[in-house]
């Protein structure tokens, strides 16, 4: 990325590259007591932390770093998942009340790598149904 020029040199809405790490809402808050996912939740507010430093790092040059942060997701692993009761309350915590489709997490992703979010470097972008706001 370094290496290429910008898309367009003479709009500063487009750059060198774009890089979109995957954290996790549990990147942001921690597990509840329920869900044993202490390493899980330490990664990925590792994960975060690293988005942000190199976010600094490579900013100048054209290069925007942020992170996805998406709450719980269809994914097959989720799916046998949710059929435990404490899943089941996990996603009644949800005010969306269900998990979010892999679709709806490719269009956030896809927000983050367009001009439309030119302005954004070293952010966590949340997308998990209204999980972490309550």
């Amino acid at each position: 990325m370094l290496k290429q020029q910008p898309l367009e040199s003479n709009s500063v809405r487009y750059n060198r590259g774009t890089i979109v790490n995957m954290a996790s809402m549990y990147g942001l808050i921690a597990t509840p007591l329920n869900i044993p996912a202490v390493a899980y939740t330490a990664t990925k507010h590792g994960v975060i932390g690293l988005t942000k430093a190199d976010a600094i790092a490579y900013a100048r040059e054209g290069i925007r770093i942020n992170a996805m942060c998406p709450g719980y997701i269809a994914t097959p692993l989720l799916k046998e998942a949710t059929a435990s009761e404490a899943m089941q309350r996990e996603i009644e915590r949800t005010p969306a009340g269900r998990i979010g489709e892999m679709e709806e997490i490719a269009d956030t992703i896809t927000f983050m790598v367009s001009p439309m979010s030119s302005f954004m470097y070293g952010a966590g972008l949340v997308a998990d149904g209204g999980f972490t706001i309550q």
